[in-house]
């Protein structure tokens, strides 16, 4: 059961705050959306934010590339959405007892209880 909660855990696309984005250290990001100048978006995996570019592989094509930062209008940051995550892990067990109880019924109706 855990590792059906794990795996079905939902998620979000989180805009970094520009106080957050404008720092000088390196940041790191696990999946990030990236938004240019010209309406160009792209989803990275392995995100870096730098200084000056943010690096990282690019989910279409699987290559590495960079992206100056005076071209970036926004990053979204990919975020796990926990009141999601936390409906869908209680939606997996009340739908499983449902399931046993109606199996119960119907076994009951056709094997011990058609008098």
């Amino acid at each position: 059961m855990l590792v059906v909660m794990l795996t079905a855990g939902c998620s979000v696309w989180r805009p970094l705050p520009g106080a957050g984005f404008a720092h000088t250290e390196v940041d790191r990001l696990g999946h990030a959306r990236v938004s240019r100048r010209g309406g160009a978006v792209h989803e990275l995996e392995d995100a870096t934010v730098t200084q000056d570019s943010i690096i990282g592989f690019d989910s279409n094509s699987l290559r590495r590339i960079a992206i100056a930062r005076r071209e970036v209008i926004g990053v979204d940051a990919r975020e796990m959405d926990g009141e999601r995550t936390f409906l869908l892990g209680a939606l997996i067990p009340v739908s499983l007892t449902v399931v046993y109880i109606a199996t119960l019924f119907a076994l009951y109706a056709a094997y011990g209880g058609g008098d």
